[in-house]
């Protein structure tokens, strides 16, 4: 693998002098595993695997929570063995677990029997290690452990210090102790039925924080609002690692809600601009999804807006009037591809909220990715370089694949927008690892426009009674094929006109992305242009899916 390539953005962050590198608080965005950077022991270095079951409690998942814990060389993956574990976790700043355990093949796993009692009346049902005074092993390092943890849903801080390694018997001085932090989520699950116009939807919210409650769907706003409990003292919230995800399912059938591009998300009355709510139409065929994504300084903001007597942190959202998107996408080296979308409303002098979305090569969207992006001017001045702010994780963490990242363009001309996966999910494979750029051009503001690497809008033209295909094949009244055979058709008979397009050597998938259908709906209503349609036409020509 040529890293050189892929890490183009990394190297530059060093390099050039002239770069604005944006810097990030870490947070926990729904994870519930994660291997920690690597500490000193002697002359070895080792890190820590750590990962809480379930992602999401529900009453049948709650009948199976564990959480585990492996350190392991980092230069070779081994396992290391005979491992002492001081564990302790706090949920919503208290403290829920407080207790010794030991490992003898080192991967300990704590059987994790959710309970509702004091820290101090922890039940551990386990055998005690004869050389280690208080502290617990099990059979095949498995202890079963009775404590509040996992009790409920939220944001979960572990703290697990290694007291010694390699035989029960070695024991550390306490200054040689090395301690881990972790901040990982269990998503709650609240199942809500709306009912509009005679008809009822299925709506669910999956709360990384704190139980749902207050669920209500105003008819006269098509608007839904919801609330949690939580607790807006500052002092608390500066104190800790504290992040607010709020996931929102709504069924593609009520289409007077899911059938638009923008929606109006508030939290505490204060609109979610930018990455705090972000629109997710790839995940779940047939679903719009929303995330609210609320940090540590945006809850800050928030709180001094909020009344002292306030308990809970209340969301509100709503459908908007759809805003025409400009969109291009970024062909990456690893098969990969990145697509960009912003307001056509944006221009010179205003701060564009970029939506970068990475989808594999079959256009399903990937999922925790890291990745970096860079921006240059028509000279070829980088403007920006953002890889991330963590110096052992290079790239910025998104959970869903999908971010959003401002950048304020200056003046108007030609952009180049380069981007570089450098890992893809929980255990950080480099299987889609690959750098791409794309071209924006960017006019007055309120007259943006652009252009991207695999379209010129000047050779495409559509007949505008296609749209009628196009809408029926996004509600499913036509089939893929259909759909394929009936575009194939237009193109061969010179009816609609696509610029000159390959098909990518070695490309043999049938599947059609997800993000194909949610264009041909927006192109159909209207929300996109010509030239964003036929990005997917060619998108579909250059996988071999369509032949002409």
């Amino acid at each position: 693998m040529n890293f050189k390539s892929y890490f183009l953005i990394a190297i530059a962050i060093l390099f050039l002098v002239n770069v604005t590198v944006i810097a990030r608080n870490a947070y926990a965005d729904g994870l519930t595993q994660e291997n920690l950077p690597p500490a000193s022991f002697g002359d070895r270095q080792a890190a820590l695997f750590i990962k809480i079951s379930p992602p999401i409690l529900t009453k049948e998942t709650a009948k199976d929570t564990s959480l585990e814990l492996k350190l392991f060389d980092a230069n070779n993956g081994q396992t290391i063995q005979h491992v002492s574990y001081f564990v302790e976790a706090w949920h919503d700043d208290k403290l829920v677990l407080r207790n010794h355990f030991h490992a003898h093949k080192g991967d300990l796993i704590l059987d994790i029997r959710p309970t509702d009692v004091d820290v101090n009346d922890v039940v551990v049902y386990g055998d005690q290690v004869p050389q280690l005074p208080n502290t617990w092993t099990g059979f095949n390092d498995k202890v079963e452990v009775h404590a509040p943890v996992l009790l409920k849903a939220g944001l979960y801080h572990f703290k697990i210090t290694i007291t010694g390694i390699d035989y029960d018997q070695n024991i550390f001085m306490e200054s040689d102790y090395k301690s881990f932090e972790a901040w990982l989520s269990v998503g709650d699950i609240s199942q809500q039925t709306i009912k509009y116009n005679g008809n009822s939807y299925d709506t669910t919210i999956v709360s990384y924080y704190d139980k749902i409650q207050n669920f209500k769907f105003d008819d006269s706003k098509k608007q839904i609002s919801f609330s949690m409990p939580f607790n807006w003292d500052t002092d608390r919230i500066q104190g800790q690692q504290i992040f607010v995800h709020q996931e929102v399912r709504i069924p593609n059938s009520f289409k007077d809600f899911t059938g638009t591009t923008d929606f109006d998300g508030k939290v505490n009355g204060i609109p979610a601009l930018g990455r705090k709510l972000i629109l997710d139409p790839y995940s779940i065929e047939n679903t719009t999804i929303l995330h609210f994504l609320i940090n540590k300084q945006d809850i800050i903001e928030i709180a001094k807006t909020v009344s002292p007597d306030s308990k809970t942190m209340d969301f509100t959202l709503a459908p908007a009037t759809a805003v025409e998107k400009k969109r291009f996408v970024a062909n990456l080296e690893g098969g990969a591809t990145a697509e960009v979308t912003y307001d056509a409303t944006y221009g010179a002098g205003d701060t564009i909220p970029l939506k970068f979305s990475f989808f594999d090569k079959d256009g399903n969207i990937l999922k925790y990715v890291r990745y970096g992006y860079s921006i240059e001017d028509s000279k070829g001045n980088v403007l920006v370089t953002d890889i991330g702010s963590d110096p052992q994780k290079i790239g910025i963490f998104t959970v869903e694949g999908i971010d959003v990242q401002g950048f304020k363009f200056a003046s108007q001309g030609d952009y180049k927008v380069s981007l570089a996966i450098i890992s893809t999910g929980l255990d950080e494979v480099k299987t889609w690892a690959g750098q791409g750029s794309a071209t924006v051009t960017v006019g007055k503001s309120g007259q943006s426009s652009s252009s991207s690497t695999t379209t010129n809008p000047s050779t495409s033209k559509i007949p505008t009674w296609i749209k009628n295909n196009a809408k029926w094949w996004s509600d499913g009244t036509i089939t893929d094929s259909d759909f394929v055979q009936g575009i194939q058709y237009l193109i061969k008979q010179g009816i609609m006109k696509v610029p000159p397009t390959e098909t990518t050597s070695g490309t043999t998938s049938t599947v059609i992305p997800s993000w194909i259908k949610n264009n041909a709906k927006w192109w159909s209503d209207g929300t996109i242009g010509d030239s964003d349609f036929v990005q997917g036409i060619q998108y579909l020509i250059k996988q071999g899916i369509m032949k002409v």
